[in-house]
């Protein structure tokens, strides 16, 4: 899907091309009337708002907006080919991707622990500061040992995919039939 891009802009350039020049023809500023040749008028390059979302395992998503400076539209779509296209108007263009990895906050800030209703989830900082990340499931914390319920309680730095995983495989061997709200 990603190498239909360039062929979509381009036929879009040709259509918009040549009803440019049907109506240059009608009204007899064309080459029908003139010995002149075809002129097209060039506005300089396109200009694009990009808007760059990343969506992290961890529930952590990021956006970062770009100003591009269009040449060629092969070399845009060559910058981008690692992302998906989701929303695209006049000016604006929004891509976004996956990443199976946690996110940048998370390995540098994050920690595991429990909120007040023994919801599972990833902190900014210390649980103690309340700045949940992301909720994952509650957990029947009378399962659990007193050491692993205390160092929850005091925050499980993630460091990791590997480890992140680990944690939720682990928490999820005590999770609750309650839902998470």
């Amino acid at each position: 899907m990603k190498n239909l891009y360039p062929i979509i802009w381009l036929v879009l350039l040709m259509t918009i091309g040549g009803t440019s020049v049907l109506a240059n023809e009608e009204n007899g500023t064309g080459p029908k009337n003139s010995k002149a040749p075809l002129q097209h008028e060039v506005n300089g390059p396109l200009e694009v708002e990009v808007i760059l979302r990343t969506n992290y395992a961890d529930g952590v998503s990021t956006k970062q907006t770009v100003n591009e400076t269009i040449w060629a539209m092969e070399d845009f779509w060559n910058e981008y080919a690692d992302w998906q296209l989701v929303n695209q108007e006049e000016g604006r263009m929004i891509f976004e991707r996956n990443i199976e990895d946690i996110s940048p906050a998370s390995k540098e800030s994050g920690h595991f622990g429990l909120t007040e209703d023994g919801i599972l989830s990833i902190f900014d900082g210390s649980p103690a500061d309340e700045k949940v990340i992301q909720t994952f499931f509650q957990i029947d914390v009378g399962k659990l040992e007193s050491s692993r319920r205390e160092q929850l309680m005091d925050g499980i730095p993630v460091e990791s995919w590997y480890q992140f995983e680990s944690m939720l495989q682990t928490f999820y061997k005590v999770k609750t039939a309650k839902p998470v709200q």
